[in-house]
Formats: C-alpha cells, structure tokens, sequence
C-alpha cells in the first residue's frame, strides 16, 4: 500500500511539472515592408469622374502603402470594410469579411501591398478592392493575407482634422476624405425628437455647426445603436469624413463618437418692468417701488425747483441667489442739461431700509446724457450681485428748472438658473 501511495505522489508530481500554465499570449504581428507611396500619391493615381470609374494597378507593381486603422465593424456601422490614413490622404479598403475589427483594430499599423488591385471611387468617394460588375467589390477574405498586413500593436489615436465649419464638397482637400474627423460644436437638427437609424433601411440625419453648415451623418441600419436618441444641446462629433457626390458625410463608428453633448442653460427673465409712460406721473406708486423725496420731486419729475434736491427710486427686492450671469438693461431718457452730475445708477445685496446706511454699488451710466430719446443701458452684474435680497436704485439729483424730467422705462433683469 505505501509503494502504491508512494507511486501516486511520483505520478502526479510528474504530470504537475509537465503542465505549462504560462497564459498564451497572442504573438505581434510584424512586417518587413517598407511604405514606398503615401495615400495621396496613391490618390493622385486615380481621376475621379462624375461617374463611378477606376485604375487597375498591375500585378507586377511594387506601390506599398501603410497607414493606421481608423475604422470598426463591432458595433455594425462599418461594414465590410477598413479604413486607413496616413498623415497625407485616407483610402476605404473593401474586404468580404465581417468582425474585422478582431483584427484590424482602430489604431493598428498596416502594410498594403497595390499591386493586382484597383482604385477607383463609389459616387466621388476613394475606394480601393476588386472592380467587377461596374462597381468596386471586396477583396475576398481568403486573399486579404496576400494585399493588408498588420505591423505592431494598435496604438491610441486621434483625430487629425478638427472641423467647426463644413465646406462644400468641392472645397474640402481630396486627402480629407475618408479620414478620421472632429466635428466641434456641433447639434443634430433632430437632437432629442428621432433615434439613429431607421429600422429598415439607412438614415441620414443632418449635423449643425456653429456658424449654421451642415453635414449628413449616414447610419446603417444595422449598426447596434439605431434605437438610442440622438443627443440634444451641443457637443462633439468624431467620425470618418466621407461623401455622396456632393453630399458631405460623416460615419460614426459607435456612441462613444459622440462625446460631451450639453444642453445649454436658456436664458431667463427674472425680473421686468415695462410701462409705456415710463416713471412719469407717479405711477411707480403701488407698484412695491419705494420713492423717497428729499425734495418736492415727484415720479422723476421735477417741478420747477430750483434747490439742491435728492430724490430715490428703489426697486422691491429681486431674487437673483439662484441665477448665475445676471444682467441688468433699461432704457432711460433726460432733457437737455440733465447728465450723469444729475442721474445716478446702483445695486445692493442687502438693503437696509436706510439708502444713508445701505452699501450702493454704483453703476455707470454711458447714455441718455441731455438726448430727451429713449437709450438703453446694459450691464453684467458682478458674483457680488447674486444675493436674494438684491435691488436697484435710481437716485437724481438737482433740480434744474420747470419740468426737468428723467424718465425711464423696460427695466429688465435676465440670467442662467441654476
């Protein structure tokens, strides 16, 4: 019995040793070849007509390229295809093969060698493959071996080419195309009222920029995300440019192309006060204004004193705790004579019920100096002005003879909730 045991322990210490638990691991691709041509040179080889054509490269040739993946399959919006760029140009490679992404993932290095295959564009758009039947068709997947080979490991990678305007499809550089794009500031026309795709078939939805130019995101209806909602507010965009005769389009390759979309903050009224006659006949009365005369002064009205006087409008207290980016216009009018000696503007965060003890921030008046028209003064109010007890005043000063009047109008406070 102990030998058996003593047998068995041999055995599995035996079987234990001969076991290889090192993880496999994939081996690195690597090339020995040598780029000889770069895309666009490649490019230039091929005229692209107003209808569909191409080049054979012959067989004998010895054009090699290389670039970095750009492009995906595993979310279904790239499909049989990989795009490369290289710094100069971007060229769609066709190949009759799904879940290429397992092998040519974004920001792999491959090698192409040109030679047996043909170059030519779908409807302006560069394309290279196997031209047949009046059209460019894939390389079939037992031969891509012989044409695309990777070099390396896949590597992070950015977008080159930042757009914030969208030319026309004439004026984009030749080498733009089929590349690797950022669309900055930009919204979807439809942000929030349609999904990506329709089921049934391909979707275009249009991309606004900021200065109002247009682009058309193409979405295949088997792309994984055709039922998520496109994005409201404003954000970014990355994709590969490409077009449709005239069309310029952009292929997203998943949702994460779709970065940092926000909906703005809508400015809002928080306060306003619009009365045709403006402050002129006392109507402020009642209004939960309060005026304090230090003079006979009446309404900003003036009547015929020819004393020093001191005369306050002071708003009711306005709510400004939750707003950020206030903003304070009125449009006000004086007579001849009357300047900014005579008017003044300010603002406090606390008010007292004392205008002698209350702090008064003074606000500049640039307008309105002797005009007798209606001029409309703004100003952006400080992070101090930001207080729940927030008012405004209007202080005149000096009588200056028979009806001096100072009259002002549309008072109004906008800003940002919070």
């Amino acid at each position: 019995m102990k030998i058996f045991k003593h047998t068995l322990w041999i055995l599995a210490v035996v079987l234990f040793a001969s076991c290889d638990l090192t993880p496999d691991i994939a081996p690195v691709p690597h090339s020995d070849l040598k780029a000889n041509t770069t895309i666009a040179e490649l490019l230039a080889m091929h005229e692209i007509g107003s209808l569909d054509s191409y080049i054979h490269i012959p067989d004998s040739s010895d054009i090699i390229i290389t670039g970095i993946v750009t492009t995906s399959d595993e979310h279904g919006n790239c499909y049989k295809y990989i795009n490369i760029e290289d710094g100069t140009g971007g060229i769609q490679i066709k190949i009759n093969n799904t879940a290429l992404y397992n092998k040519f993932k974004v920001g792999q290095r491959v090698y192409v060698t040109c030679g047996g295959l043909d170059l030519g564009d779908y409807r302006k758009l560069p394309q290279m493959g196997i031209w047949a039947n009046d059209a460019m068709q894939a390389i079939p997947s037992g031969k891509i071996s012989n044409y695309v080979f990777c070099d390396g490991v896949p590597q992070p990678f950015e977008p080159q080419i930042v757009l914030t305007s969208i030319p026309n499809a004439n004026a984009i550089p030749d080498g733009w195309y089929n590349r690797l794009v950022r669309l900055e500031a930009c919204h979807f026309v439809e942000g929030g009222m349609a999904t990506y795709c329709d089921p049934n078939a391909a979707t275009s939805h249009d991309i606004e920029m900021a200065d109002g130019t247009t682009i058309t995101m193409r979405t295949s209806n088997y792309a994984d995300f055709i039922n998520e909602m496109l994005p409201s507010g404003n954000g970014t965009v990355v994709g590969i440019l490409t077009r449709y005769n005239n069309t310029v389009q952009i292929v997203i390759r998943d949702l994460d192309d779709v970065q940092d979309f926000v909906i703005p903050q809508q400015t809002q009224t928080i306060f306003s006060v619009n009365y045709p006659t403006a402050f002129e006949d006392g109507w402020i009365h009642g209004a939960d204004w309060s005026i304090i005369n230090n003079s006979s002064f009446t309404g900003f009205y003036y009547n015929g004193s020819t004393t020093v006087s001191e005369s306050w409008l002071i708003s009711p207290v306005i709510d400004l705790s939750n707003v950020s980016d206030p903003m304070l216009e009125f449009a006000h009018r004086a007579p001849q004579g009357f300047n900014s000696a005579n008017m003044k503007c300010f603002y406090t965060p606390v008010y007292t019920g004392d205008v002698n003890t209350t702090l008064w921030i003074p606000l500049p008046l640039s307008a309105a100096s002797g005009t007798n028209t209606f001029v409309t003064e703004s100003f952006d109010l400080p992070e101090g002005a930001q207080s729940e007890n927030f008012r405004i005043a209007f202080k005149a000063m000096e009588a200056l003879g028979e009806n001096v009047q100072w009259a002002i109008n549309n008072i109004t406070i906008t800003g940002l909730a919070k």
